[in-house]
């Protein structure tokens, strides 16, 4: 688990149907008291990754990059 702007994210590899791997990322809520997941990131289903280590990295940009673009209320 990595935070970002106080925001919890992981980034997980799925196995490809073929060889590789897919990246699938979860951001959640900063409340410390609770586990809620906001957003759920699956790269696209065409772009598969040599390495879990890659995908799982991929998809942390990918959801720096959605919690850039959000505007959140104020908690």
């Amino acid at each position: 688990m990595h935070r970002y702007k106080d925001y919890p994210i992981y980034g997980v590899a799925v196995p490809a149907e073929q060889k590789g791997w897919h990246a699938r990322g979860l951001v959640f809520a900063p409340d410390l008291q609770q586990t809620v997941e906001i957003k759920r990131l699956d790269g696209p289903s065409d772009l598969t990754f040599k390495t879990k280590k890659q995908a799982e990295e991929h998809v942390l940009i990918l959801c720096k990059g959605w919690i850039d673009d959000q505007t959140f209320p104020a908690m």
